[in-house]
């Protein structure tokens, strides 16, 4: 496995190029990653040697065959993850991206497939979802009155931005007051009782507390 300082190198080509094909100038290198160009002319000389890059005209550079694979699953996984922190966590996009970064590297291909499936609404997480007891996740609406859950996330929380200025966003903790006749959902939270609709608390995943 390379280092991830490496990996944001192929990842930075691939996102200068778009394809990876045409050659890359260590200049741009440099100013995609913020970087001084002597750090870089060491970085590509090593990722040179294990096959990663291959030598173009004028002191370019330019993505083998094997630098592209590895270069677009990293920037696949950046692509995920981000979308995750942002569409479910509510998580600011800048802040987002940095994280995704520092995430990328260390999540497996498997997590990243499951991960890509669940967002997509094809299956949910394995063990995420199903019953409100024990370790097992469900929705906010299938939760029964006098239950205390944690929020797990937010399906689509910038749709229900009002959640989220209300006090109710992932790790806060309500209890839920009442369950109304047209299945709204009555929750304290911050101190204050909150009438949710059925459709926006099928949206709020929670957990059971320990």
């Amino acid at each position: 496995m390379l280092p991830s300082a490496f990996e944001d190198y192929l990842e930075a080509i691939l996102t200068i190029t778009g394809d990876g094909k045409r050659p890359v100038a260590l200049q741009e290198i440099a100013d995609a990653l913020d970087t001084e160009r002597t750090v870089v002319e060491d970085t590509l000389t090593s990722l040179i040697e294990e096959g990663y890059l291959e030598q173009a005209p004028g002191g370019a550079v330019r993505l083998t065959e094997r630098g592209f694979t590895l270069a677009s699953r990293v920037a696949r996984k950046h692509r995920v993850l981000q979308c995750f922190l942002t569409e479910m966590l509510g998580v600011d996009a800048d802040r987002a991206s940095k994280e995704a970064c520092a995430l990328e590297h260390g999540i497996s291909d498997e997590t990243i497939d499951r991960l890509s499936t669940y967002m997509g609404g094809n299956q949910p997480a394995p063990g995420r979802m199903g019953r409100c007891r024990g370790r097992d996740a469900c929705t906010l609406l299938d939760c029964k009155e006098g239950d205390t859950v944690r929020v797990a996330m937010i399906r689509s929380p910038r749709r229900n931005r009002r959640l989220l200025d209300l006090g109710i966003f992932p790790g806060e903790v309500v209890q839920i007051r009442r369950k109304l006749p047209n299945n709204s959902v009555v929750v304290r939270a911050k101190g204050c009782d909150i009438g949710i609709s059925p459709e926006v608390a099928a949206s709020i995943i929670v957990e059971s507390c320990p």
